[in-house]
């Protein structure tokens, strides 16, 4: 991993963890309303999730944003695309505040937004570099191709001289079978990649869930112990 994407990472990271927090603040606000039992305390993730989108639409905090319960619960884990959507994390932030009974600064609302802006920037920085990182491993590859072109045309001059009738139909297959090769390299090359980028991709949203299961798992704790 570059250092741009752990930077990207680490805040992502951040600014889940302060909307995980906002909405652990949401279920001990709801969890004084009524009786306290283990089995209200294993559905209140689920409830939590679906009270927020309920509150984000009823208030239309998000305009122009489908928000259900699998969005806040894709932005709780740290998908890229939700954390570095300003517009979402400023409602849920907004819902959670709405649904604890208090009212969410505008100084607050600011600095969520900037949060998120900041995200985005950083993954896509994070995204550049990859890119400008990809023609690194076949760049070796295609000057030796070309050393190997001189060598072919100084030897047409001497078979074109020995069978004048074939060389024209010989240069135009050779060529040919280069391109194709070529193009086949840069193929594979831009298989590679992908696979890599789907790799990295899923081994930071499987650490995003853990952390956001971790500190689900604290909030919890937490919240039955008091």
């Amino acid at each position: 991993m570059t250092p741009r994407w752990q930077e990207a990472d680490e805040a992502v990271e951040s600014l889940v963890a302060t909307l995980v927090a906002a909405a652990a603040r949401t279920a001990d606000h709801g969890g004084r309303k009524g009786p306290r039992g283990r089995a209200r305390s294993e559905r209140r993730p689920q409830s939590t999730r679906r009270h927020i989108a309920d509150v984000v639409r009823a208030h239309k905090l998000a305009p122009g944003v489908r928000v259900d319960r699998n969005v806040i619960a894709a932005l709780f884990i740290g998908h890229r695309d939700h954390v570095s959507n300003p517009v979402l994390v400023v409602a849920v932030a907004q819902a959670c505040s709405i649904l604890a009974g208090r009212k969410l600064s505008a100084k607050k609302a600011a600095r969520m937004r900037a949060a998120s802006q900041r995200v985005a920037e950083l993954i896509a920085l994070a995204d550049a570099d990859t890119l400008l990182a990809v023609p690194a491993p076949r760049s070796p590859v295609e000057p030796a191709a070309a050393s190997v072109e001189p060598a072919a045309s100084s030897v047409e001059p001497a078979a074109s001289s020995v069978e004048p009738a074939a060389s024209p139909s010989v240069e135009p297959a050779v060529v040919a079978d280069r391109r194709r090769s070529r193009a086949r390299r840069r193929h594979q090359a831009r298989q590679r990649l992908q696979a890599r980028r789907r790799r990295r991709r899923r081994a930071r949203l499987w650490w995003c869930s853990a952390a956001a299961a971790l500190v689900m798992v604290v909030v919890a704790a937490l919240l039955l112990s008091g």
